[in-house]
Formats: C-alpha cells, sequence, structure tokens
C-alpha cells in the first residue's frame, strides 16, 4: 500500500529566514568597508585643503613681512632731508622748464604769425620798380635791403607802409642808397639795432 505525502502544504513547507546570520555579517562588512574607504577619502581631502591653506598663511606672511621692509625703506626714504632736498630741487627746475617751454611757445607762435603777416603786406605794396632780396625781423625791429631802378618812388613806397598793420609805425632809424656795378640802387631801410648787421650807417645815403 502506498503513501502520498502532499509537500506543498503550508506546515511542510521549510521554514527559510530572510536575515540569516551570514547574511547580516556581510551586509555589516560592507558597509563597514564603504564608510572607511569615505573617512580615508574625507581624511586625504582634508589634509590637501590644510596643506593649501598653510602654505597660503605663509605666504600671506612672506608679503606682509616683505611690504613691512618696504614700508620701513621708504618712510626712512622720506624722512632723508638731503633726498627731499634734492627732490624739491628737480621739482623746481621741472617747473621752470615747463614756464620757459610754455613762454618759447607763445614767442615762436607769436613771431610765426607776425612774419606771415609782414610777407603778405609787403606783396600788397608790391612795384616792379622796387624789389627785395632780404628781409630781417627781430622782436618786431623790421630791416628791409633791396634794389631799385628808380630811387625817386622810395618816399612814396616807404608811406604806403601806413595803410598796413604789419608794416605801420616801423621805427625806421636806417636809411642808405649805394651804387653798385648791376644797374639801379641798393637801398637799406631799416631798424638801429640792425646797422651793424646790415653793415651801414644810420641816417642818410652814400
Amino acid at each position: 500500500m502506498k503513501s502520498i505525502a502532499n509537500l506543498y502544504l503550508q506546515e511542510l513547507k521549510p521554514n527559510r529566514e530572510w536575515l540569516t546570520l551570514q547574511r547580516f555579517v556581510t551586509y555589516v562588512g560592507g558597509l563597514l568597508v564603504v564608510f572607511i574607504v569615505i573617512w580615508a577619502t574625507l581624511t586625504a581631502l582634508q589634509s590637501q585643503q590644510q596643506k593649501k591653506l598653510v602654505a597660503h598663511i605663509e605666504q600671506g606672511n612672506a608679503l606682509q613681512a616683505e611690504l613691512q621692509v618696504k614700508q620701513r625703506a621708504l618712510d626712512e626714504a622720506l624722512n632723508d632731508s638731503r633726498l627731499n632736498g634734492e627732490l624739491d630741487a628737480l621739482d623746481r627746475q621741472v617747473r621752470l622748464r615747463y614756464e620757459l617751454m610754455a613762454q618759447l611757445q607763445q614767442v615762436t607762435g607769436k613771431n610765426q604769425t607776425s612774419f606771415s603777416q609782414l610777407l603778405a603786406d609787403l606783396a600788397r605794396v608790391d612795384t616792379s620798380a622796387i624789389w627785395l632780396h632780404r628781409i630781417l625781423l627781430q622782436d618786431d625791429a623790421l630791416t628791409l635791403q633791396g634794389r631799385t631802378i628808380e630811387p625817386q618812388q622810395l618816399p612814396s613806397w616807404l608811406a604806403s607802409f601806413s595803410q598796413y598793420e604789419a608794416l605801420q609805425q616801423r621805427p625806421f632809424g636806417v636809411f642808405e642808397l649805394r651804387a653798385e656795378e648791376a644797374p639801379g640802387l641798393v637801398f637799406t631801410v631799416g631798424h638801429l639795432e640792425h646797422r651793424q648787421t646790415m653793415n651801414v650807417t644810420a641816417g642818410g645815403a652814400r
């Protein structure tokens, strides 16, 4: 006689627990390894950051010490009476040169403008009987040298200067006429200061 047992009955199934001791030990060991790895990584990062911080602090201290040394040297230099005197003298020289350059530019600009106006006015009084070959202008002192084939026109030519701003009120203290081998007469009309430059005598003709 055969006996059949039904193994699928609830009371006949084997008892299998999910959390066994082996599994517990395995999970705890894994978590411990992960914790150790994380702790080691964080410790290494913290050590690197600490080393960088120490290096930055040391660099900052070195820069501060260097700055203090330079500041002391600067304070000593500023308190040096000899150096301060030299700096003051140099400052005065620079200011004086700037003033002289400014005055020179003003005078140069004025002379250039005056000479341009003078040439323009001389062109307005131009005549075929008189021609110039030398013009000397120095500190508003004017001297003209030229040649003429009609010396009788010189007085009227000089009188026409009063009509032009750059020619009027010129103190001509030198007047000379002289004959040379070329046709006509050489004349000089100018300022007394230019007498030696033009190699003439003041006052009349010769």
